[in-house]
Protein backbone atom coordinates (compact mmCIF):
# COMPACT_ATOMS: atom_id res chain seq x y z
CA UNK A 1 0.00 0.00 0.00
CA UNK A 2 2.93 2.67 0.59
CA UNK A 3 3.32 2.34 -3.34
CA UNK A 4 -0.13 3.40 -4.25
CA UNK A 5 0.07 7.35 -3.55
CA UNK A 6 3.66 7.61 -6.15
CA UNK A 7 2.09 4.96 -8.35
CA UNK A 8 -1.39 6.58 -8.77
CA UNK A 9 0.36 9.75 -9.36
CA UNK A 10 -0.79 11.26 -6.26
CA UNK A 11 2.41 11.96 -4.78
CA UNK A 12 5.67 13.34 -6.78
CA UNK A 13 7.97 11.33 -4.45
CA UNK A 14 8.33 7.44 -3.36
CA UNK A 15 7.40 6.68 0.14
CA UNK A 16 10.63 4.57 1.93
CA UNK A 17 8.45 2.06 2.82
CA UNK A 18 7.47 1.26 -0.75
CA UNK A 19 10.92 0.76 -1.53
CA UNK A 20 11.28 -1.06 1.63
CA UNK A 21 8.17 -3.49 1.02
CA UNK A 22 9.81 -4.16 -2.73
CA UNK A 23 13.72 -5.32 -1.71
CA UNK A 24 11.81 -7.54 0.96
CA UNK A 25 9.12 -9.00 -2.20
CA UNK A 26 12.28 -9.58 -4.11
CA UNK A 27 14.80 -10.98 -1.20
CA UNK A 28 12.00 -13.37 -0.33
CA UNK A 29 10.63 -14.58 -3.49
CA UNK A 30 13.70 -17.09 -4.90
CA UNK A 31 12.39 -19.78 -6.47
CA UNK A 32 10.84 -19.33 -9.66
CA UNK A 33 7.75 -20.21 -8.59
CA UNK A 34 7.87 -17.70 -5.70
CA UNK A 35 8.65 -15.27 -8.51
CA UNK A 36 5.47 -16.22 -10.63
CA UNK A 37 3.28 -15.86 -7.26
CA UNK A 38 4.91 -11.97 -6.68
CA UNK A 39 4.03 -11.49 -10.52
CA UNK A 40 0.55 -12.45 -10.24
CA UNK A 41 0.28 -10.46 -6.75
CA UNK A 42 1.08 -7.51 -8.46
CA UNK A 43 -0.79 -8.12 -11.77
CA UNK A 44 -4.26 -8.48 -8.94
CA UNK A 45 -3.44 -5.39 -8.30
CA UNK A 46 -3.46 -3.37 -10.86
CA UNK A 47 -6.79 -4.78 -11.40
CA UNK A 48 -7.87 -3.79 -7.66
CA UNK A 49 -6.56 -0.25 -8.18
CA UNK A 50 -7.50 0.67 -11.72
CA UNK A 51 -5.88 4.44 -11.12
CA UNK A 52 -2.51 3.00 -11.09
CA UNK A 53 -0.41 4.64 -13.61
CA UNK A 54 1.96 2.38 -15.48
CA UNK A 55 4.63 4.89 -16.03
CA UNK A 56 5.04 5.13 -12.67
CA UNK A 57 4.76 1.95 -11.96
CA UNK A 58 7.28 1.26 -14.22
CA UNK A 59 9.84 3.53 -12.56
CA UNK A 60 9.39 2.07 -9.20
CA UNK A 61 12.25 -0.63 -9.22
CA UNK A 62 15.00 2.34 -10.19
CA UNK A 63 13.51 4.66 -7.77
CA UNK A 64 14.47 2.10 -5.16
CA UNK A 65 17.31 1.13 -6.32
CA UNK A 66 15.98 -2.99 -7.00
CA UNK A 67 16.31 -5.12 -9.45
CA UNK A 68 12.99 -7.02 -9.98
CA UNK A 69 12.85 -10.23 -11.91
CA UNK A 70 10.16 -8.78 -14.06
CA UNK A 71 8.97 -5.53 -15.00
CA UNK A 72 5.99 -4.14 -13.07
CA UNK A 73 3.63 -3.14 -15.99
CA UNK A 74 0.25 -3.35 -16.54
CA UNK A 75 1.22 -5.67 -19.57
CA UNK A 76 2.82 -7.94 -17.29
CA UNK A 77 3.14 -11.75 -18.33
CA UNK A 78 3.73 -13.63 -15.18
CA UNK A 79 3.81 -17.17 -16.94
CA UNK A 80 6.45 -16.79 -19.11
Amino acid sequence: MPCLPYAEGDKPTIDPKCCTGLQNLVATATSKNDKVTACHCLEDAFKKFPAIQDQYMKAIPNLCNVTVPFPLSKEMKCDK
